[in-house]
């Protein structure tokens, strides 16, 4: 909303320009910028009385103590009735409670005067002739969109408000021809569309220079009906960003008045008598009890209650004192913000001054202190992530079906039968998420140029176990997810030394986080999922518990996402995996006794996976054998095609004795036949 001081001081005593740069942000309204006499404000969604001149005029006198004089409209009516000529008809008050309608009537069409075009340019508006300049004026200074329609283009002067039907057609004003549904609300004819209510008017009924008869529109459309209705067609307009954050329906016939006198004073034409007001779905003031001691309560002062009275009173609200306890407080229509105490109790902050209100600290003994246990281990995950080197990032909990199939995760039907949204914010985002991965791979694919690591513990929403997605009465599965994402880009020259990204550093980093909290070794399985490479993934679980998968992402995909360097992913259920930690610290001494190393190199079939031999050998060895590490694995000669040599190294221990070599040779020979028997392995010396 751009706005300049000389139009406001109209309607109220204005302080410096920097003095109501301060007055706006103590009233909650956002200061972009401002030169001088001119304003760019930012108006939050919820005070569309903002988005016009009255408006913050009205805001300036109540938090600068300054009465508010704002005209009322003069207009000679000296035209034939109104009555009979023109006719309105509406289908559902819901989506239009009120239309006004005014003729004016042999008007002659061009330029506005020059003030008016002025102001217009001040607010960012190019002046086209004085029919447009003056709805746009006006809309400027009450917050009512107008339309004005070329009176003599609709037959009967017949106008109907409703529905469009499926498939109907409606080019608008910018000629562009659109086609329609039920979602959008019309204003028609008897023949055709004229407008679409509260967005655009129609090309048909536009004013133009050979028009003579102006019919003037002034109505209350529903917010939700224009959001949608502008969501159809793929823009929004002026109007429609006040009709959708709720224009005052009590203000349409003056607002009709203001416009119709402005036409008479600028455009010459003759005023109908009368004005064809369909009010059929009434809205009064919102009636809402204030208590000055809960007032007192909430915000830590000592008002008394004639100085809460004063500052309602201030911002136009009616007070009747019910009791010295008990405020009746009426908010007009156009504050439709205001229906529960706490918000009476908000404005009285904000008018009487949030510096004013002092600084205490909580008194008493917080029972709730700390975090909970879901807090702590998330904590503790994302520390050990971040000691990896890795850098946590947050995405949309929102996605769409395209990102999902970019992904390659169409084949999971977990994640595509997801939630759909009845009304989506855009076409991105139309479903709840069931992955962190695609959201992963669209963020390697913005920092491609560079070596990133990020990880993200976040939600995932899946439905309900009765399958119903469309529409979920219940609330969605949330089942928490770490999502890794390795790109092995180029380092810069002063990095160099750094290690290589690939499979086992990711492999690495999610053993490190298993570490830190505490859970046991994971067994590993070859697997093949979308989107990893078929060769280079692997699933891993505890205690034959799914946790997750890890590996490199497909090339094929990978390439869909412009990385030209190979990315690694993993995604590990954090749900399952706090099931597994253990909250109780036990204490390991330090080993008395020394250990025995012994290295042993295994030729078996190529497909054998490293994992497996390593549980046959500590299956056979027993409680001698502390640890067991595979540090080289070769195939190539002298060794056969279609086998490999594993090299692992092996240690053994005792808690209660030094071992003996006669010991750990007997439990090698176990090791020996275990490999050769369930391995079908051979000893390479």
């Amino acid at each position: 909303m751009r706005i300049s001081t000389e139009w406001l001081r109209e309607y109220v005593a204005l302080p410096s320009p920097d003095e109501l740069a301060h007055v706006f942000e103590m009233a909650g309204i956002g200061v972009e910028d401002h030169e001088g006499e001119l304003f760019s404000l930012e108006v939050t969604s919820n005070r569309g009385d903002w988005l016009s001149a009255i408006g913050l005029a009205r805001e300036i006198g109540a938090m600068t103590d300054h009465l508010m004089r704002v005209p009322a409209p003069t207009l000679s009516e000296t035209g034939e009735p109104i009555q009979g000529r023109v006719q309105v008809e509406i289908e559902n008050g819901d989506d239009c409670p009120r239309y006004v309608a005014r003729l004016i009537e042999n008007v002659k069409i061009g330029p506005s005067p020059e003030w008016m075009q002025h102001r217009l340019e001040q607010c960012g508006m190019r002046p086209i002739n004085n029919i447009v300049d003056v709805t746009n004026y006006v809309m400027l200074e009450t917050g009512q969109p107008l339309h004005a329609f070329d009176a003599d283009k609709i037959v009967d002067k017949h106008i109907t408000v409703r529905r469009a039907h499926p498939g109907e057609r409606i080019t608008t004003l910018d000629g562009v021809e659109h086609t329609l549904n039920e979602e959008v609300l019309l204003i028609t004819g008897r023949d055709r569309p004229l407008a679409a209510a509260g967005i655009m008017g129609g090309l048909d009924s536009e004013v133009t220079e050979s028009t003579r008869n102006i019919l003037l529109e002034s109505a209350h459309f529903d917010p939700l009906r224009v959001q949608r209705g502008k969501r159809k067609l793929g823009f929004g307009t002026e109007a429609s960003r006040r009709f959708e954050r709720w224009v005052d329906p009590n203000g349409t016939l003056r607002a009709a008045d203001r416009a119709a006198q402005l036409l008479q004073e600028c455009a010459g034409g003759t005023v109908a008598q009368g004005a064809i007001d369909r009010y059929v779905k009434p809205m009064s003031d919102a009636v809402v009890n204030l208590r000055p001691a809960r007032c007192n309560a909430v915000l830590g002062l000592r008002l008394s209650t004639q100085a809460i009275i004063t500052v309602l009173e201030r911002l136009g609200l009616r007070v009747q004192r019910l009791s010295e306890e008990n405020l009746q407080v009426s908010a007009p229509t156009w504050r439709r913000d205001i229906t529960r105490e706490i918000d009476l109790i908000e404005e009285v902050a904000r008018v009487h001054g949030y510096d004013h209100i002092p600084t205490t600290l909580p008194r008493g003994v917080n029972i709730g202190a700390g975090r909970a246990l879901s807090q702590r281990l998330e904590e503790q995950a994302r520390s050990a992530l971040v000691r990896c080197g890795l850098t946590e990032i947050v995405t949309y909990t929102l996605q769409s079906a395209a990102a999902v199939e970019r992904a390659g995760l169409l084949s999971n039907d977990s994640v595509t039968s997801a939630i759909k949204l009845r009304n989506p914010i855009s076409e991105d985002y139309t479903q709840l998420r069931t992955s962190l991965i695609p959201s992963l791979l669209e963020t390697l694919a913005t920092n491609a140029r560079y070596r990133v690591q990020l990880f993200e513990l976040g939600k995932v929403y899946l439905p309900r176990d009765d399958g119903s997605v469309e529409t979920v009465k219940e609330q969605p599965n949330e089942c928490r997810r770490i999502a890794i994402g390795l790109l092995d880009a180029p380092v810069p020259r002063w990095q160099k030394g750094a290690p290589e990204m690939d499979f086992f550093f990711l492999k690495g980093v999610v053993e490190q986080l298993l570490h830190a909290l505490g859970t046991p070794a994971p067994q590993y399985q070859a697997s093949q999922q979308s989107p990893f490479h078929p060769g280079r993934c692997a699933s891993l679980s505890l205690d034959g518990q799914d946790l997750g998968v890890l590996g490199e992402v497909h090339p094929a995909i990978a390439e869909g996402y412009g990385l030209k360097h190979r990315a690694y992913l993993a995604t590990l259920e954090f749900d399952a995996l706090v099931r597994h930690i253990s909250l109780i610290k036990a204490y390991t001494p330090l080993m008395r006794f020394p250990a025995i190393e012994r290295d042993l190199a295994l030729v078996l079939r190529a497909e054998v996976p490293a994992g497996t031999v390593q549980t046959v050998l500590r299956n056979a060895a027993g409680s001698l054998l502390e640890s067991i590490e595979v540090f080289d694995v070769y195939s190539g000669s002298p060794i056969e095609a279609g086998f490999k040599s594993v090299a692992l190294a092996l240690r053994f221990r005792a808690t209660d004795r030094t071992l003996t070599d006669a010991e750990v040779e007997s439990t090698m020979h176990q090791i020996q036949a275990a490999a050769t028997r369930e391995l079908n392995a051979q000893l390479r010396t």
